[in-house]
């Protein structure tokens, strides 16, 4: 039975993991059909653009090469109207895609012509070639934007491209002209000259490209893709303001406006009715249209489609025959491990001497039975052995708590610490990172004098509270014979330095407060400034003791007022750090202190403690934190 559970959770498990990452694939083709898909059209819509934007960028140069080329034979033929329009039938007889040349001159320039004249020649059938003065007062060309427009140019300017107008004058139809001035020999500044386009050759662009489309990438023009009333494929032209111009009008050119999304640079996608359609765009060139390049969803992700879904199809049917086959494989793998399961339960009763299984094949099953069999003696080692590194274990924790007990054992702890006096109060506090610490403070009385000082030993643990010890006998041994703190300070360097080859060093504060004067002397060696009231203690920068035996170290003194405290502190208060590697700081330390004006030291020590253990939460003291304050009464 229980043979049974394990190879079908472990069938169930490798069928879990393959459908895994067969959902990993198939999104991965999916996502890989879409790039495809999408760049395809992508590649469609540009291919389409570039062939229409191409043929109009043609014409429209054939255009304006026509215009400059010719610019100086009409203005060498302005003498009279017939040689103007002989001018202008040379050119379109050579120029077959233009629809008509023009010249429309100032106000009175041929005096019998009377205000207007412009001289316009056209196709009137594939054969012949018009002629007709158009000028009048209905057809009042000074008024006219393409007329001011191109008159405002100078000679080495670029032509004017108008927008595209209805012009029924002499052929009706869409049309956009090509203007440039004109000038007399004398240089005059005279009219203009330009060419007609009719929008037929635009139209003649589009088809051209539909039929290459349908061609080479087998999409049908719009006669026939509107399936369901949907268009497959379609192209327009649009001008500045949003208007088709040119192309299908199946499509409501309206959506131009609307919302969009961006696919990819040359793609985006907008919805018409419901329906996306991936579009493409191009302006094109000087003339402020717009070609655009519809194309259905169904189009850009049909072969896509049916290619995911005969993929998903294939690896579905690869599952289930897999699944089969997997089951079957797993039940006999799985066998042996019923029988080496037998013998593992004996062995987890404490039968570590229990028989284990053979195997025939020297497969993983049997390496399992041999790792077993290793298992059984390494246990009875382990256990053998975890009876001795426990009770060693047991003996050092007591050996570390007696020595915990000893240090701090030889610091005054009794608080009151002067009870019989009325004239100083006195508070202390010591708190180890580990059992045993490198911090120390000692205080004592001795000829009306107040002895005291705190230092912090470089390092944790054992060492530092070994030089410890021996910093504090020092300080009460070598004060008990100078009231100095510099000699204090110096004789206790020479002291550390004697045998220091491990290199450790003290950061060390001493003083000393005559009781009837309030003055103070005091030795800073490397220690952080004590706190006298609300403001830092002025400190010199001396090196810590232990470091190099002849230093001379520099003492200093002030007055204490009565009913002000002298707070003393190691760095395990400023550098204490909260779970986001803040450190406890002296700002803070100011800020309490300030706060708390007036108080005891016990009472100020008891609410620094407060607020560090408040701002470094559940986070593990990483220093020695030590704190010493005592304030002068006024009796």
């Amino acid at each position: 039975m229980k043979q049974g559970k394990l190879s079908r959770r472990i069938t169930w498990r490798v069928i879990g993991i393959m459908s895994f990452f067969n959902v990993l694939i198939i999104g991965a083709i999916l996502v890989s059909v879409f790039i495809f898909s999408v760049g395809n059209s992508s590649t469609r819509g540009l291919y389409v653009t570039d062939g229409i934007s191409g043929n109009i960028e043609t014409v429209l140069h054939v255009a304006k090469t026509a215009v400059f080329n010719n610019r100086i034979d009409v203005e060498a033929n302005m003498d009279s109207p017939e040689q103007i329009f002989d001018a202008l039938d040379q050119i379109l007889q050579v120029n077959y895609n233009l629809a008509g040349c023009f010249v429309a001159l100032e106000p009175e320039y041929f005096k019998d012509q009377g205000r207007w004249f412009e001289a316009y020649v056209y196709h009137s059938d594939s054969t012949h070639i018009g002629r007709q003065q158009i000028g009048s007062a209905q057809h009042d060309y000074f008024n006219g934007a393409w007329y001011q427009q191109g008159f405002s140019l100078e000679r080495n300017d670029n032509g004017y491209l108008t927008d595209l107008y209805y012009d029924n004058t002499v052929n009706s139809g869409m049309f956009c002209s090509y203007v440039v001035p004109i000038f007399n020999r004398q240089g005059r500044k005279v009219g203009v000259y330009g060419v007609d386009l009719s929008l037929d050759w635009v139209n003649m662009a589009i088809q051209e490209t539909l039929r290459s489309v349908k061609k080479e990438f087998m999409v049908d023009t719009e006669t026939s893709s509107n399936i369901d009333d949907e268009i497959y494929f379609s192209i327009q032209i649009v001008d500045r303001k949003g208007n088709r111009i040119a192309g299908s009008d199946s499509l409501d050119i309206s959506i131009l406006k609307g919302e969009q999304e961006t696919v990819n640079g040359d793609l985006d996608m907008k919805s018409l009715k419901g329906t996306p359609y991936y579009i493409n765009t191009k302006q094109l060139g000087q003339t402020g249209w717009t070609l655009v390049v519809f194309q259905h969803r169904e189009l850009v992700f049909y072969w896509g489609v049916v290619l995911a879904l005969f993929i998903v199809l294939c690896m579905g049917i690869g599952a289930i025959i897999i699944f089969f086959f997997t089951r079957r494989s797993i039940r006999r793998a799985t066998k042996p491990l019923g029988f080496l399961s037998e013998s593992a339960q004996e062995v987890a009763k404490g039968n570590f001497d229990a028989p284990l299984p053979t195997f025939k094949h020297n497969d993983e099953v049997a390496q399992m039975r041999d790792s077993f069999g290793t298992m059984q003696q390494s246990l009875k080692q382990y256990v053998e052995e975890l009876k001795e590194s426990t009770a060693a274990k047991a003996s050092m924790m007591s050996e570390l708590n007696v020595a915990h007990n000893i240090q701090m054992s030889m610091l005054p702890k009794t608080f009151p610490a002067f009870p019989n006096r009325k004239d100083i109060e006195l508070y202390a506090s010591l708190t180890p990172a580990k059992a045993v610490g490198g911090d120390l403070y000692d205080f004592f009385i001795r000829d009306e004098k107040l002895y005291f000082c705190i230092g912090d030993v470089s390092g944790k643990g054992v060492p530092a509270s070994l030089v410890m010890a021996v910093s504090r006998t020092l300080f009460r041994n070598i004060s008990a014979h100078t009231d100095k703190p510099k000699h204090i300070v110096e004789t206790m360097n020479v002291n550390i330095c004697d045998g220091n080859d491990n290199c450790m060093f003290v950061t060390l504060f001493v003083g000393v407060l005559d009781l009837q004067t309030r003055w103070l002397y005091y030795c800073n060696a490397g220690h952080d400034a004590p706190y006298l009231h609300d403001a830092l203690l002025p400190c010199d920068s001396n090196l810590p003791i232990g470091v190099t035996p002849d230093i001379e170290y520099s003492e200093q003194e002030t007055t204490i007022a009565p009913d002000t405290i002298l707070f003393l502190y190691t760095d395990g208060l400023t550098e204490a750090k909260n779970g986001d590697r803040e450190l406890f700081g002296e700002q803070r330390i100011s800020d309490i202190i300030a706060a708390y004006k007036g108080t005891s030291p016990q009472e100020l020590i008891e609410t620094i403690t407060a607020g560090v253990h408040q701002f470094v939460g559940d986070t593990e003291q990483s220093d020695d934190l030590t704190m010493l304050a005592f304030r002068t009464m006024d009796i």
